[in-house]
């Protein structure tokens, strides 16, 4: 080849139109594949740097928030069972109120019938004893 046809070569290949087909990398996560890096690092110098870095301090903020959030849950959690146990033992108390209450009232009824018995006022003797006798059998024979 002579130096003509090369030059001539050369204009033939600057005034061929080339063809930029676009392209689309996806990734995941949040640090970008290496190659990624590498051209961004070329671009700005310490991008590199700076994005991984970004990315190790979002992981620990993500981490240390999640690890509030379990701490939030527990104590939650404890406080619900502390809750419960306080009405559960308030219940309690309340059944054991009622039941020596009814027993007082019954006992007082049944007396006061024994006395109005005594004191010849048997109609109203009949009634004041119905009073207890009642609830007892409302209480064994309707369950809860």
């Amino acid at each position: 080849m002579t130096q003509k046809s090369v030059q001539k070569n050369n204009r033939n290949a600057i005034k061929q139109p080339t063809a930029n087909q676009p392209s689309l990398t996806h990734y995941q996560g949040p640090i970008p594949p290496p190659d990624i890096l590498q051209g961004l690092d070329d671009l700005v110098p310490g991008t590199a740097a700076k994005l991984i870095q970004l990315a190790l301090d979002e992981s620990e903020h993500r981490r240390s928030l999640e690890i509030k959030v379990a701490n939030a849950n527990i104590s939650a959690q404890q406080q619900q069972s502390e809750i419960n146990l306080r009405q559960t033992k308030a219940v309690f108390r309340s059944d054991i109120l009622g039941q020596i209450f009814g027993f007082l009232v019954c006992i007082t009824s049944i007396s006061l019938s024994g006395y109005l018995g005594y004191q010849n006022h048997e109609t109203l003797a009949f009634a004041i004893a119905a009073i207890p006798t009642a609830a007892i059998i409302k209480a064994f024979i309707i369950k809860k």
